[in-house]
């Protein structure tokens, strides 16, 4: 219900007008926004001198170990490819990405710098062509974004990608006048790009950054014990610090996560436990006064020095997994959800411009979907309401999609006919406004002038048309780019690292004070800069893929459906998803190269989470694969035992270590869970290690 929810409407967002693509919506948050063809052609657009937008961060002043990585990073960059810098968190991609581009900006080239934590590769398309064009109200189609960005030439950097495959092919194709560098946590499959893993330091440059850290030189009796925690936990870069910065040589993790936790003051553990529950965010210092109720500054220092918490741009957000396991130790853990009703309280503020609501978006939705996950219906509503027509005045469509998506599950779940009816209207304005882009794109006829707006949509919510890979294929299926922004991929393929949760390696000491090796099988051996095939073009469709040579694995049972009576709750209906075991799937490919397959689950459901995808790590020879969801149906969370109209489809991936022998086996399992966290698919994957052959490009790793 409007008035239940004290809608607040900013001055610069009731009744102002966007373009997007050949069609003006007008923003109305109380009755309901409009689209209609504009008759006139598009707006006029200028490119800017020098790109805008974000500053780039602080250079970093010195990158101990690390030139054999700038060098390669100069070299194919120069050559045309685009380049992922992938591996674990907190092995310093973002500083290494950091250093490229302050020296490339010294040098006199034009820079955009992107932080991606949370932003759908809509968004960054849109933030991408601001930066370069004045059109502040202005939304491309995407095949007017690639005619005006194809003449941009500038180093476009991503700093902490998330999104997929198909995503990350939006993005490429959106700047095909740009040289791209990306940091993800997990490696993308392309065909055309170059792949960094950065992993632990070597013991020179490692005992360098520790010592660097300690702001002294290391004494003669520490020298060992500094070696040993170096190897214990394989060179890992924020690891060092933070044993630094508590100024010890203490090995095992949970003697250093309790002495961290006993000696934070009050406010520092209150600090810390507020990011961790915006991890893996940051929290602006714009925002942090208003969620942490006030600043300490005293606090902030204090976490800063122990590396438990590092600056992102212009706020904070935590470092790691053992900042994440002192912030469990220092008290009850931090529920984002009960943060909504103050986020709302900003948003509705005249103080906070669109501007900074759109800032804002990746903490407005993650804040939004754990009220939801607590079916504090009420807030969800409320802060969606309050936040979305900012989102859709800004031209943050993908957030704003992400918002009326949750808003209306919440406005269903209370029985508010009005709030749903808004949501509803809102999402088929921008289904309508995005779908004549895509009409426009693939050269359809539009009458002009034909008002198409104030809908009051009867379109229900579901997996259909979801999940297309790029524009093209919207193009063909103008429904198609009504689809959800494809889930983030969370986990992946920590290669070289022995990882738990988030990949910060767990130091344990050893007898030896070495780093015992596992079998061929387990592990997947050091290799730090890998290639794919030659050439510098973009990335293809994720339907692509590899030849696949023979294999020696033998496939298990086929496939069964395991059912249980699903319990049922009183607002949800049925919520328990069935575990179901799809079978198998084969892949080989020759040590260094990489094989390909799509997999479509025709039994995917309202409740399970897609967002889950992964290869299971618990599985030894998970290093040798990878698996990327390529157009999986967005679905309400949490949701019934209901299946899904369409599949959910992934592209998996098989790639050996350039130093596997040929026959070596691997063996994994792809898994997806539900809503609750619960098992709810498997996948048996087997690779097998080819003979080099002509089955397919391989890839090798370049001398720097």
């Amino acid at each position: 219900m409007a008035g239940t929810h004290g809608i607040h409407v900013h001055g610069d967002v009731e009744g102002s007008q966007v373009v997007v693509g050949d069609h003006n919506v007008v923003i109305n948050a109380a009755l309901g926004s409009s689209v209609s063809v504009r008759s006139e052609g598009p707006p006029p657009t200028r490119r800017r001198t020098r790109p805008a937008g974000r500053a780039l961060p602080d250079r970093a002043p010195q990158l101990l170990g690390r030139d054999r990585e700038l060098a390669a990073l100069e070299r194919w960059l120069g050559q045309g490819y685009p380049v992922q810098v992938y591996g674990p968190p907190g092995t310093g991609k973002s500083v290494l990405l950091r250093r490229y581009a302050a020296d490339a900006a010294t040098s006199g080239q034009d820079v955009v710098y992107l932080p991606a934590a949370g932003v759908p590769a809509e968004d960054l398309v849109q933030e991408l062509f601001h930066a370069c064009y004045e059109a502040e109200d202005y939304k491309p189609e995407p095949a007017r974004v690639r005619r005006l960005m194809g003449s941009v030439r500038a180093l476009l950097v991503i700093d902490d990608f998330q999104g997929s495959t198909a995503e990350l092919a939006e993005l490429m194709d959106a700047a095909p006048g740009c040289d791209v560098l990306l940091a993800t946590a997990e490696r993308h499959t392309w065909d055309e790009g170059r792949a960094l893993r950065l992993e632990g330091l070597q013991e020179e440059p490692a005992l360098a950054l520790f010592g660097e850290e300690l702001r002294r030189p290391l004494r003669d009796e520490e020298y060992e014990a500094a070696r040993r925690l170096v190897t214990a936990v394989r060179g890992h870069p924020l690891t060092l610090v933070q044993a630094a910065a508590d100024t010890t040589f203490e090995v095992d993790e949970d003697a250093r996560v309790t002495g961290l936790a006993n000696g934070l003051s009050d406010a520092a553990s209150v600090l810390l436990r507020l990011l961790d529950a915006l991890s893996p965010l940051p929290l602006s210092a714009k925002l942090l006064p208003t969620l942490a109720g006030g600043v300490d500054k005293a606090a902030i220092t204090e976490l800063t020095s122990l590396a438990l918490i590092g600056s992102s741009g212009t706020g904070y957000r935590t470092t790691g997994r053992v900042a994440h396991l002192v912030a469990e130790r220092t008290g009850p853990a931090r529920d984002a959800a009960k943060l909504a009703p103050a986020l709302t309280a900003w948003a509705a503020a005249t103080t906070a411009t669109r501007h900074d609501i759109a800032a804002e978006a990746p903490v407005v939705c993650h804040v939004l979907a754990a009220a939801a996950r607590a079916r504090d219906h009420a807030a969800v509503c409320a802060l969606a309401r309050t936040t979305a027509p900012a989102l859709a005045r800004s031209l943050r469509w993908g957030a704003w999609h992400q918002v009326l998506d949750l808003g209306a599950a919440a406005a269903r779940a209370l029985g508010s006919a009005a709030d749903e009816a808004y949501f509803r209207q809102e999402e088929e304005v921008r289904k309508r406004a995005l779908g004549v882009v895509a009409l426009a794109t693939a050269g359809g006829a539009l009458a002009a002038g034909g008002v198409i707006g104030h809908i009051a949509g009867t379109a229900g919510h579901g997996g259909a048309a979801a999940g297309k890979t790029g524009f093209a294929a919207a193009a063909s299926n103008p429904a198609a780019i009504t689809a959800a922004v494809a889930a983030l991929v969370v986990g992946g393929v920590f290669a070289g690292l022995a990882t738990a949760g988030d990949g910060q390696p767990r130091a344990r000491p050893t007898p030896s004070g070495q780093v015992t090796s596992l079998a061929a099988t387990g592990t997947r051996p050091p290799d730090p800069i890998s290639t794919a095939p030659r050439t510098p073009t973009r990335p293809p469709s994720p339907s692509r893929t590899s030849p696949r040579p023979p294999t020696k694995a033998t496939a298990p049972p086929s496939p069964t459906r395991i059912t249980s009576s699903p319990p049922t709750d009183s607002d949800q209906g049925p919520v328990r998803c069935q575990l179901d075991s799809e079978g198998t799937l084969t892949l080989g490919a020759p040590a260094g190269g990489e094989a390909t397959d799509d997999y479509a689950w025709e039994d995917f459901m309202q409740c399970d989470d897609e967002r889950t995808l992964t290869v299971d790590k618990a599985d030894p020879g998970h290093v040798a694969f990878g698996v990327t969801p390529t157009s999986c149906p967005k679905t309400a969370h949490p949701g019934q035992a209901i299946r899904v109209s369409a599949p959910c489809r992934y592209t998996v991936l098989f790639h050996p270590p350039q130093s596997a022998e040929p026959g070596t086996q691997y063996q994994a399992r792809v898994i997806m869970r539900d809503d609750w966290g619960r098992l709810s698919m498997t996948l048996s994957v087997y690779g097998t290690v080819s003979a080099a052959s002509t089955a397919g490009p391989s890839s090798t790793a370049p001398t720097p």
